[in-house]
């Protein structure tokens, strides 16, 4: 019997697997609404593997949560004219707003014509997002190939503002997703410990969130592409320490050339306490005052994520001409409701203390129209040439925002072309 962890203590990476063998494959499982519910219903962790539930069903959820699922029957060959590949890195907020987020892949110049997109926070059978197989009908409607690697089996609704929308879920997976126009060699991911126990929380979860590595046969050459999703709650040291486990997972895959993108969460917060997240806010403001602390949300890799950015450095990528720098991927909105219930999820419920600084930076972010940019969103890139990176910003289809991240995409050519 597998034996539950809050997050594994070493990293886990997944046998390599042949694609070529089989180009397609499903992520599917036993595990009933009533089996999920029964295993949302166990309080503490260490209760977990005394269940008769789990016992039951641990190696099918040990399956699952380490899963994969492709169809790369609808690639192409790279055309040898051609000496560069676009990608584009995009969280897409579970595919909620799936329409809007279809029709704005279809549409858009920029992304409509890229070569690759690496997707993070994507549902498969999830009521928040109408139990879509989100990462296949999305490569469906574009005819595009994809890979899916699962992160966790979720026992929720979703976080605290996604409790209301009343749809049970099926099969209960979310992850990453990277969907392609080329063929893909091989393909494995690398599991990322958790700073904080997700059997714990509002979104409560079985799993962990994985880097998922791939080689694609690019026209600029084979390229090893890194989705990758770095842990929002939790310090910075410890998104450092999650990009050197990618590093060294990427050491034992192999590849000249690597694209790595995705939210690095480079939020300058320690979101993992209440304390970490006040003690961070208040050393901003000391430090330096509430607009510098607003204009460090564009530069997080100065000060306060720079164990990120450090890491990076460390194992020889790059970052600059990667990324279009002085444009946001995120906007943080004061009087966002998500973002209020999110935030305050990490408070004591009725704070005063939350209350009143809610009020507080309401007031002062008037001046900026109530929201501040921030860049969480990040390519980096080894053995390659950046050839333009540029933030698709102002998205929405018929006044629907098709996520609360904007994309960013750039172009990439091998160095020695």
């Amino acid at each position: 019997m597998a034996t539950p962890q809050a997050s594994a203590p070493h990293p886990v990476v997944s046998a390599e697997l042949d694609l070529g063998r089989a180009p397609v494959q499903e992520l599917n499982h036993n595990l009933t609404p009533q089996v999920l519910e029964a295993l949302a219903a166990i309080k503490k962790r260490d209760d977990l593997a005394t269940t008769s539930v789990y016992q039951q069903h641990a190696e099918e959820i040990e399956r699952v949560v380490h899963g994969f699922a492709w169809d790369l029957r609808n690639v192409e060959q790279p055309a040898k004219a051609r000496k560069t590949a676009t990608a584009a890195a995009w969280n897409v907020e579970r595919g909620i707003a799936f329409t809007a987020l279809r029709e704005t892949l279809k549409s858009h110049p920029e992304l409509a014509a890229a070569d690759l997109l690496m997707l993070t926070e994507v549902d498969i059978g999830m009521g928040r997002s109408f139990n879509r197989d989100v990462p296949k009908q999305l490569a469906d409607e574009l005819g595009m190939g994809y890979v899916f690697a699962n992160q966790h089996l979720l026992l929720c609704p979703g976080d605290a503002s996604e409790q209301d929308h009343g749809r049970a879920n099926t099969r209960a997976l979310h992850g990453c997703a990277l969907l392609t126009r080329y063929p893909v060699r091989r393909l494995t991911a690398v599991s990322l410990p958790e700073f904080r126990d997700k059997f714990h929380v509002v979104e409560k979860r079985l799993g962990s969130k994985r880097a998922l590595l791939a080689e694609v046969l690019l026209p600029c050459g084979p390229t090893t592409v890194v989705v990758t999703h770095l842990d929002p709650f939790s310090p910075p040291r410890h998104r450092g320490r999650q990009i050197q486990i990618i590093a060294d997972a990427l050491a034992r895959f192999g590849g000249r050339q690597v694209l790595l993108g995705g939210d690095l969460n480079t939020n300058t917060y320690d979101l993992g306490s209440m304390l970490g997240l006040l003690g961070n806010f208040s050393h901003k403001l000391m430090r330096f005052g509430f607009d510098g602390t607003v204009r460090q949300y564009m530069t997080p890799g100065q000060v306060f994520d720079r164990p990120v950015f450090e890491a990076l450095h460390r194992n020889n990528f790059v970052i600059d001409g990667f990324n279009e720098t002085a444009a946001g991927t995120l906007y943080y909105r004061g009087n966002n409701p998500k973002y209020a219930k999110l935030t305050s999820g990490n408070m004591p419920r009725g704070s005063v203390i939350w209350h009143g600084l809610r009020k507080w930076i309401d007031k002062r972010l008037e001046p900026y129209g109530g929201a501040v940019p921030m860049r969480l969103d990040w390519f980096a890139g080894r053995g390659l040439r950046p050839v333009r990176a540029l933030v698709v910003d102002g998205l929405e289809h018929e006044g629907e925002e098709p996520s609360d991240h904007n994309p960013i995409v750039v172009e990439i050519a091998a160095l020695d072309d």
